[in-house]
């Protein structure tokens, strides 16, 4: 992708040069599996108009292998058991009272979005503390296998963020049974998946907290009793694209362009393709369609 920053294409070159980034951009979907954005950021002073595209990447995750505790900074304490049978390999026994910290390489950056997996084995109905990430996120389980979200989100100032609160009904979460749980929250909406089926979806404001701690499964008190494997959490980030030269003008169907997790257009968000149009004093340089699959010629 830094490549992009050194190129300069020419008129010739320059339909290549974009349809090569939104074709990355494909890629990038596919291979990570979380949707990509690709959007246009006006120029400033003397630069001109820039792609950019959102994606997802990894951020922190901890498999709980002893091997590999010590890069994932996993750490106990009290009676949290941290070598217990997991759904792979490993995993973390939190049965009894204590907690595990996992400290990765620090606190990432998540104001844009995030994407958050584990996998958890109830070993009862009782209620409890599962996750505590301060500053974005706080995560109980309900006696009775529900639970509560409690998400941190403002429009950008300190004074401004509140707590947004998800449920997950009562009996999602049955005891001996490993479920795999998924919260993703970008573009002002969060949704709350369990083995893989959608729990529930709502908006939020745009701008998520910022960790401020280790996250901390369980607690010293009233903590949730179960075990905990797979723990990863994918952080949406920026990534910049072509620069076009000051004389050309951009005209593209929507305002951004969604690609889902599979790299392909969107449906939900585009009803067709959308069609990208280069120009230099009125006088047309190259245009293409992006399809649902692929770039297309354009009209």
């Amino acid at each position: 992708v830094s490549g992009f920053d050194r190129m300069d294409p020419g008129f010739q070159g320059l339909q290549s040069t974009v349809e090569t980034f939104v074709e990355s951009s494909r890629d990038r979907a596919r291979t990570s599996g979380h949707p990509v954005v690709v959007e246009v950021v006006p120029g400033k002073d003397e630069e001109g108009d820039r792609f950019r595209r959102l994606i997802f990447r990894r951020a922190m995750e901890a498999s709980f292998e002893p091997r590999f505790r010590g890069r994932e900074g996993v750490v106990a304490v009290g009676d949290a058991v941290l070598d217990a049978v997991g759904r792979f390999g490993t995993c973390i026994d939190l049965e009894g009272s204590g907690s595990v910290a996992v400290e990765g390489r620090g606190n990432p950056d998540l104001s844009l979005g995030f994407s958050l997996d584990l996998d958890l084995k109830p070993s009862s109905s009782d209620s409890g503390q599962l996750l505590r990430w301060e500053g974005l996120l706080d995560i109980r389980i309900l006696k009775g296998g529900g639970g509560m979200v409690f998400l941190r989100a403002g429009e950008g100032g300190a004074e401004l963020f509140q707590d947004v609160t998800m449920d997950l009904p009562a009996g999602s979460l049955m005891p001996g049974r490993w479920q795999h749980l998924k919260l993703v929250a970008a573009d002002g909406f969060a949704e709350l998946s369990l083995d893989g089926r959608l729990i529930k979806r709502i908006e939020i404001p745009p701008v998520l907290g910022s960790p401020r701690s280790a996250a901390v499964f369980g607690a010293d008190t009233k903590g949730w009793a179960g075990r905990v494997d797979e723990f990863t959490v994918w952080a949406r980030v920026a990534e910049k694209g072509p620069e076009l030269p000051l004389e050309v003008d951009l005209g593209i169907g929507a305002p951004r362009i969604y690609f889902d997790r599979h790299g392909t257009l969107d449906s939900t968000v585009h009803a067709e393709g959308v069609p990208v149009r280069l120009s230099s004093f009125d006088d047309e340089i190259a245009s293409f369609l992006v399809g649902q699959f692929t770039q297309e010629v354009g009209p």
